[in-house]
C-alpha cells in the first residue's frame, strides 16, 4: 500500500496542527507503515468548535429542511458504496481486519447512513390538542447545536455510523476524534461528506490522543454533547469531566456477554453461533460473547465440538482473502490479552484450544493470538468476570434456565447476551430476566438498524441506532398556546 498521509479536517479542508506532531501507524498484521496521522491539540479543538458553533448558527445545516440533509446524506452513503473496495482495504491495514469483516462492516455502516437519512422524512413531533378549544400544546425537538463524538480503534467507521448520520440528521455540527491509530476512513468519509454537499464547518475530524484532545473537548463550553464509544473506565472519567459543565453525555461501553446454549437448541446453529461470538474481530468487541454458558446434559459434546473447529480457524492479513481472524490492535493489546490467557491457566481453567500466540512464520510480524478456548470456567475467575477483548472464550456449564439466569447476570457489565434455544417462552423469559439493553435469539451479533443498540449497569447511558439513535442528539421543547376563549360546547 501508499503510505497515506493526513492533516486534521476542519471548516471544510485539511490543515497543519497547531504543534505539527504526527503518529506513524503501523500495520498491526505485518508492522509495514501505512499511514502518517497529524495529532491535534487543544488549540486544534477551539478552531474546530468555532468554526462548527458558526455553520450551526448561520443555519446552513442546521435551518435546511430536514428532507433536503436526508437527500445530502443518501447522496454521502452512494460516495463511499463507489469507494468501498479502497476504504475497506484502508481499514483493515489500519485496525487489523481481516478484509472481508472490513467490507461487510463498511457495508452494515451504509445501512445504518441510510436508514438514518429515511428518518429525515419522518422527525419527530407531536401536538396536543384535547384539553380544550382553547389550549394547544406543541411538542418539539431541537438540534443539539455541537456534539463531541469520540470514537474507538476497534470499529472505526461502525461506532462513526452509529453516531455521525443521526446528528446530521438531526442537524447538529460534529467534532470528531477517531483513535490516533484508526482514523483514516474517518478523514476520508469527512472529504465525502463534503462532496455530497454537507456545508463547511458541520463536520470537523481531529486525530489525537484522549488525554489532550478529547479531554479538551469534554470540557469545551461550546461543546453541548459527548457521544463517547469506548472502555467503561474512560466512560467513567469522561462522565465526570462532562458533568461539570452539565453537558449531555452518551456511553457505549464494555461488556461482558454470555452466549447461552439450551439443551433444545438447533444446536449446529448454536455452534456456529458461539464461534462467532468470540471471534468476530478477533474478540475486540464490545458485545463478545465471551462468556458461553452451556447446559450440562450437552456440553461435554457441544465444547469439544466448539474446540475442535476453533483449531480449524485460520488467521491471515488483510491481503489474504481466505482469513478469518486477523491480530491484535498493538503490542500492549496483545500483551494484555495474553496475560489473560495466562492467568487463566493459573486459576484452573481447563485448555482446549489455542492458549497463545500464533506460531506460524509467515504472521511473525503481526500481532496475532490464536483463538482460545477454556473449559469448567467458575464465576470467581477473572476470564469469567473482566472483558478480555481478544479471540478467548470462558465456557461455564449451567443446569436449568434460573442457573442461566443467575450465571449471566452475575456480572457489572450489561450490554448484550445471547440465546439459543427452540422454545419461544423460554427465549421471551430470557430476554425479560437478562440485564442488558441487547438480547440476540438464535443468532449472535445480528441486527437491524431498526433497533436501539446500548447498555446498562456499567455498559452505558444512552441509545445508538433506531428512531432513539435521532432523539440522541436533540432537546426537547414544550410550547403551551392559550387561545381566545371559544364558546363552550353545550350539548
Amino acid at each position: 500500500m501508499d503510505i497515506r498521509e493526513y492533516g486534521i479536517w476542519i471548516d471544510g479542508r485539511e490543515h497543519e496542527p497547531a504543534d505539527r506532531d504526527v503518529l506513524r501507524r503501523s500495520s498491526p498484521s505485518t508492522g509495514q507503515h501505512v499511514a502518517t496521522f497529524a495529532l491535534a491539540e487543544p488549540s486544534d479543538v477551539d478552531r474546530a468548535v468555532d468554526a462548527a458553533r458558526k455553520a450551526f448558527d448561520d443555519g446552513v445545516w442546521s435551518l435546511r429542511p430536514a428532507s433536503a440533509r436526508g437527500q445530502i446524506l443518501l447522496r454521502f452513503a452512494d460516495l463511499i458504496e463507489e469507494a468501498l473496495p479502497g476504504l475497506a482495504r484502508m481499514e483493515a491495514h489500519e485496525a487489523g481486519k481481516t478484509i472481508s469483516a472490513a467490507r461487510e462492516e463498511l457495508n452494515w455502516s451504509l445501512e445504518l447512513l441510510r436508514y438514518a437519512a429515511s428518518l429525515a422524512w419522518n422527525m419527530p413531533g407531536r401536538l396536543v390538542d384535547q384539553e380544550g378549544r382553547d389550549k394547544i400544546g406543541l411538542v418539539t425537538y431541537e438540534p443539539l447545536p455541537v456534539v463531541g463524538m469520540i470514537l474507538p480503534w476497534n470499529f472505526p467507521t461502525v461506532t462513526l455510523f452509529q453516531k455521525l448520520p443521526y446528528a446530521l440528521v438531526a442537524g447538529c455540527s460534529v467534532v470528531i476524534k477517531p483513535s490516533e491509530f484508526t482514523a483514516g476512513t474517518t478523514l476520508e468519509y469527512a472529504r465525502l461528506a463534503k462532496k455530497a454537499g454537507v456545508p463547511d464547518g458541520v463536520v470537523a475530524v481531529l486525530p489525537g490522543t484522549g488525554p489532550v484532545v478529547g479531554d479538551r473537548m469534554c470540557r469545551h463550553p461550546d461543546i453541548d454533547m459527548i457521544s463517547f464509544t469506548g472502555s467503561t473506565s474512560v466512560g467513567r472519567h469522561i462522565a465526570s469531566v462532562a458533568g461539570e459543565s452539565l453537558k449531555k453525555v452518551a456511553l457505549e461501553l464494555g461488556g461482558k456477554g454470555a452466549n447461552i446454549v439450551f439443551a433444545d437448541a438447533d444446536l449446529d446453529a448454536a455452534l456456529e453461533g458461539a464461534l462467532a461470538a468470540f471471534t468476530i474481530n478477533q474478540g475486540e468487541e464490545c458485545c463478545a460473547g465471551g462468556r458461553l454458558l452451556v447446559q450440562d446434559t450437552i456440553a461435554d459434546a457441544f465444547v469439544e465440538r466448539l474446540a475442535a473447529k476453533t483449531e480449524q480457524m485460520r488467521l491471515g492479513t488483510p491481503d489474504d482473502d481466505d482469513a478469518e481472524l486477523g491480530p491484535m490492535i498493538h503490542e500492549a493489546h496483545l500483551t494484555r490479552v495474553l496475560g489473560y490467557i495466562d492467568g487463566a491457566k493459573r486459576d484452573g481453567a481447563q485448555l482446549l484450544a489455542g492458549g497463545g500466540r500464533a506460531n506460524d512464520d509467515r504472521l511473525s510480524e503481526g500481532f496475532f493470538v490464536q483463538p482460545t478456548v477454556f473449559s469448567d470456567v467458575t464465576p470467581d475467575m477473572s476470564i469469567f468476570r473482566e472483558e478480555v477483548f481478544g479471540p478467548v472464550v470462558a465456557v461455564t456449564r449451567f443446569h436449568d434456565r434460573e442457573d442461566a439466569i443467575a450465571l449471566a447476570n452475575a456480572t457489572s457489565y450489561g450490554l448484550a447476551n445471547g440465546v439459543w434455544t427452540s422454545d419461544l417462552d423460554n427465549a421471551i423469559a430470557m430476554s425479560r430476566a437478562l440485564q442488558s439493553g441487547f438480547v440476540y435469539v438464535n443468532s449472535y451479533l445480528e441486527t437491524v438498524p431498526q433497533l436501539p443498540f446500548g447498555g446498562v449497569k456499567q455498559s452505558g447511558l444512552g441509545r445508538e441506532n433506531g428512531p432513539e439513535g435521532l432523539l440522541e442528539f436533540m432537546q426537547t421543547k414544550s410550547t403551551f398556546i392559550k387561545l381566545k376563549p371559544a364558546r363552550q360546547y353545550t350539548q
